[in-house]
């Protein structure tokens, strides 16, 4: 059976071209069934990391981020607005700027990887970037409900959409008013419209094959949180140790996999091959 994949293309075409209603179905029906995220640990120095990282695993969380605290600078800014036109219109430019910031900072990131053209556990960029050059481990996650589950969309130029922000807000508002239903065919456009603004990175960052979960930030947190992975729809499956991780590290996250009662793997390369690939076997504890 192949791996499910959302078609990027297909979704958003059925968004403009169909419903909304059939592009969301579309999502939940093609949403991958596992994830994959990379977590950095370490031999020495930022030892308080890797406690916090085995006390996050063991509570059955993860630490869903504050937008401006990733790693790429045009988070949640594949979208601008076009001042000299705003003004033209009669309308303020703070007002919007106002707007976007509000809906920016309603959410909450988690970001992981999926399978794709290159698997999350060959993918040395990712061991790199996140695992602390494969000192750390990478965590496969069961999705369970892909409710708030979205894929990334990559393109190479930003939106302007001034008017979408100003047609959302007036929509929501008149939703919270009661003068139209919450389900309003319109304003589940512009939800859509303005969900889709929070899943967009330009292309160089493809390689990451990256879903994200979108985590009400009901209480305006300012950094990020540890959030319960049953509240987001996933339940972890299995730890994959990095190739380097030290003895210390590999002996505590073999506890915690027990304590879980789930599957550990060390990675290594696989030497009796022509590609550049890794390979896994089950960890036995020395």
């Amino acid at each position: 059976m192949g791996v499910v994949m959302i078609d990027v293309n297909t979704y958003v075409a059925l968004a403009q071209n169909d419903s909304i209603d059939n592009a969301e179905q579309y999502r939940l029906s093609n949403s991958p069934k596992k994830l994959f995220k990379f977590m950095p640990f370490y031999d020495s120095g930022n030892l308080a990391v890797n406690k916090r990282n085995i006390e996050t695993i063991e509570e059955n969380k993860i630490w869903a981020s504050k937008y401006s605290t990733l790693n790429d600078p045009f988070e949640f800014k594949s979208i601008y607005l076009d001042e000299d036109k705003i003004r033209k219109s009669g309308n303020s430019v703070e007002t919007f700027e106002k707007y976007l910031d509000y809906i920016n900072n309603s959410f909450l990131v988690v970001s992981f990887s999926a399978e794709g053209n290159i698997h999350p556990l060959n993918n040395m960029p990712m061991w790199a970037y996140y695992s602390n050059n494969h000192h750390g481990i990478c965590i496969e996650y069961e999705v369970v409900n892909p409710i708030i589950l979205y894929p990334i969309i990559y393109e190479t130029t930003r939106n302007q959409i001034a008017s979408i922000i100003g047609n959302f807000v007036y929509l929501a508002t008149a939703a919270a008013k009661g003068e139209i239903p919450p389900d309003d065919a319109d304003l589940k456009l512009y939800q859509f419209l303005m969900i889709n603004n929070l899943c967009r990175k330009h292309k160089s960052w493809q390689h990451e094959n990256e879903y994200r979960i979108l985590v009400p930030n009901v209480d305006k947190i300012l950094h990020g949180k540890r959030v319960l992975l049953n509240q987001i729809g996933v339940k972890i499956k299995a730890i994959y140790l990095g190739r380097d991780c030290s003895t210390r590290n590999k002996k505590n996250l073999y506890h915690t996999s027990q304590k879980l009662g789930i599957d550990i793997f060390q990675m290594d390369i696989k030497n009796k091959s022509n590609d550049f690939e890794m390979e896994y076997k089950p960890y036995m504890k020395n």
